[in-house]
């Protein structure tokens, strides 16, 4: 690969991070390509949401069920996952939280 290219690729990686916020960027590029490659259905995402310290992750739980009417879970003292067909706005929706410190996951083209 020139170096060109991969100062482009770089600069990109740097806008998308700081447009992103609190999703990490990987689970992100997969939303959007998944998007765009099938716009007619949402991604399957497997979303792992980290929580400061402190917060009280049972009624995170319970917000974000009746919210997007995602299978969610307790997993750890400071984070839940949840599964359903999401978009980046969802993504981007959610993270807008201020209890929130970073959205991890993974994405697939499956809709089960």
């Amino acid at each position: 690969m020139s170096s060109t290219a991969e100062t482009i690729y770089d600069g990109f990686l740097s806008n998308v991070e700081k447009a992103l916020g609190k999703i990490d960027i990987e689970l992100a590029l997969q939303v959007m390509l998944f998007e765009r490659k099938m716009p007619d259905a949402y991604p399957m995402v497997e979303l792992q949401i980290h929580y400061k310290n402190g917060v009280d992750t049972a009624s995170k739980v319970s917000y974000v069920r009746d919210r997007y009417g995602f299978l969610v879970a307790g997993h750890d003292k400071n984070e839940i996952l949840a599964r359903g067909n999401m978009s980046i706005d969802m993504l981007h929706e959610i993270a807008q939280d201020p209890q929130i410190e970073k959205l991890t996951g993974s994405a697939s083209v499956a809709s089960y």
